[in-house]
């Protein structure tokens, strides 16, 4: 996943609390704002520590990415919608979640920050006026990618960080995402492609 920085964190944090207040306890009340890319379940610690070292350098191709939330919108899944932070999408936003993407097998993805997920739609018509016309735009930047994981046994059942890879520094967002919207991005070798596979 990607995490915003602490500001974004407090603020998802309180539209959670708000929407709490106004339609009762939901599923991701709790769970700290972040920007899905995988989710591996069900994995053993030894079969992913091997492949560490490699998305360690994989992810050394990468700048960090500069991103901005313009509003909210929502997921329509028939019968329990999810509001989210909406953010701008952008010619080269779009080619640097190509480029990671290449690293996960993931297939294309709207880039988001969940506010309340799978929400009954008597729940969802209370609360998204409230969000609709709601203003929301601030740029931030990631720069780095966390792995989570939870115990599968035993009581805590929360994520908790596993490993924390950061992207390259040295480069440049714009530069980067400029420079390769004019050349074609090559997949990998089908043999790399399933090898990640990381929430």
């Amino acid at each position: 996943m990607l995490s915003p920085p602490e500001n974004v964190i407090k603020r998802v944090k309180n539209l959670k609390d708000f929407s709490f207040n106004e339609i009762g306890e939901y599923e991701s009340h709790y769970s700290k704002a972040h920007i899905s890319v995988q989710l591996w379940p069900r994995k053993k610690p030894v079969w992913i520590e091997p492949m560490i070292p490699k998305l360690e350098r994989d992810l050394q191709s990468l700048p960090p990415v500069i991103l901005n939330i313009n509003g909210f919108d929502f997921f329509d899944h028939q019968e329990r919608p999810s509001i989210y932070a909406k953010l701008t999408s952008t010619p080269l936003t779009k080619v640097w979640f190509k480029h990671l993407r290449r690293y996960f097998s993931t297939p294309d993805f709207e880039p988001h920050i969940t506010i309340t997920r799978s929400i009954p739609n008597d729940a969802f018509n209370k609360l998204w006026p409230q969000f609709k016309n709601l203003e929301w735009n601030e740029q931030f930047k990631v720069d780095k990618l966390t792995i989570l994981r939870r115990e599968m046994i035993g009581h805590d059942k929360s994520y908790k960080v596993y490993k924390e890879i950061p992207f390259n520094n040295k480069l440049d967002f714009e530069v980067f995402a400029n420079s390769r919207l004019k050349a074609p991005i090559l997949p990998l070798r089908k043999v790399d492609m399933q090898q990640i596979s990381l929430f």
